[in-house]
């Protein structure tokens, strides 16, 4: 478990699978996270986090209140090079979480783990061109926009462009 100011992540467990099955299928949610909905079932949740669990190059955590130990969402790191060591970045909040400062958090507290326990130095992601909100959370974040995949993604009947973004890490925080 790693404890922020505020927050805490931890790893999932059964009573999770509710809430997350809903948020596979949150078609507007899915979209944002350049995702499309699958019609995940608890079954399929389970397989995916399970997947997550136990693949050495990926990790997930899942983003809980201190105080209220409610989840909030949950944040990802994929593709994890322990060589090259870097990480590929997602997170995801609740609807009615963001813009509250827990995704800065969620970032930092987890930033700081995988530099000092992983050696991670770099992290990366890819993010909707049209996501002005979370690409300037990004930025403050020390995130810059290294490339754009150009109509990339077909979403909701539409092709999408997709900035890629990365950022160093240094003594666990972001360099800024």
């Amino acid at each position: 478990m790693i404890e922020g100011t505020s927050l805490r992540l931890r790893p999932w467990h059964e009573d999770d699978l509710p809430w997350l099955t809903e948020l596979r299928n949150n078609i507007a949610l899915q979209s944002q996270l350049l995702s499309r909905v699958r019609g995940s079932g608890k079954e399929q949740t389970r397989q995916w986090l399970q997947a997550r669990s136990t693949n050495s190059n990926s990790l997930l955590f899942i983003i809980e209140g201190k105080s209220e130990m409610i989840p909030m969402g949950y944040v990802q790191f994929i593709e994890m090079d322990p060589v090259d060591r870097y990480a590929k970045l997602g997170i995801c909040l609740v609807p009615g979480a963001e813009g509250k400062g827990k995704g800065t958090e969620v970032l930092t507290v987890t930033f700081k783990y995988l530099y000092e326990v992983l050696a991670i130095r770099k992290i990366i992601l890819e993010v909707r061109a049209d996501n002005a909100c979370a690409i300037r959370c990004y930025e403050k974040l020390g995130f810059t926009k290294c490339g754009v995949f150009t109509n990339h993604k077909h979403i909701e009947g539409r092709w999408l462009d997709i900035v890629l973004m990365e950022c160093f890490l240094e003594d666990g925080k972001a360099q800024v």
